[in-house]
């Protein structure tokens, strides 16, 4: 996810067309991890504190987690909005789930409504995931280095801590 949120704040930022079908493909894909991902969390629940903190900082960590969960599903799907409704069509490496819709080498939007709504959720979904993914990579370190307890091993997969 980190990659498609790279790919795409670089293809946006200067202006690289041939990355839009490879950032759109990867995104798509992306959703076949994610939304079983989501489910497994929302089934499991968070994971308990690795240690007692202050209010303050487990709501935060309940608020980026949320944002995270949320956002890297809402990303894709507001993604696909954006292309598809768009008349950009939907493609995965060649395989084309929504054709594109063009008129004279015009791309015609199927619904702009739905267009122009995907495209601004997109662009703030994006940010919004940025810097929730941030403050998590923040919080991870601060309590590697600060707290310097198990919570980023645990976070890598550690087992026995």
């Amino acid at each position: 996810m980190i990659g498609v949120i790279v790919i795409g704040y670089y293809m946006v930022y200067w202006d690289v067309g041939p990355l839009y079908p490879i950032h759109k493909a990867l995104g798509v894909l992306a959703l076949f991890i994610i939304l079983p991902r989501v489910i497994w969390r929302l089934k499991k629940g968070f994971p308990a504190p690795a240690s007692d903190y202050p209010k303050h900082e487990h709501h935060l960590s309940v608020i980026v987690h949320w944002l995270l969960l949320l956002g890297t599903l809402a990303l894709p799907i507001s993604g696909m909005l954006y292309s598809g409704f768009g008349g950009y069509g939907i493609n995965i490496f060649g395989f084309e789930l929504v054709t594109r819709n063009e008129l004279n080498g015009e791309v015609i939007a199927f619904n702009e409504t739905i267009y122009y709504s995907a495209k601004l959720s997109h662009s703030w979904i994006a940010y919004i995931l940025t810097g929730a993914l941030v403050l998590h990579i923040v919080g991870a370190i601060k309590h590697h280095v600060v707290d310097q307890d198990n919570t980023l091993r645990r976070m890598l997969g550690y087992k026995g801590i």
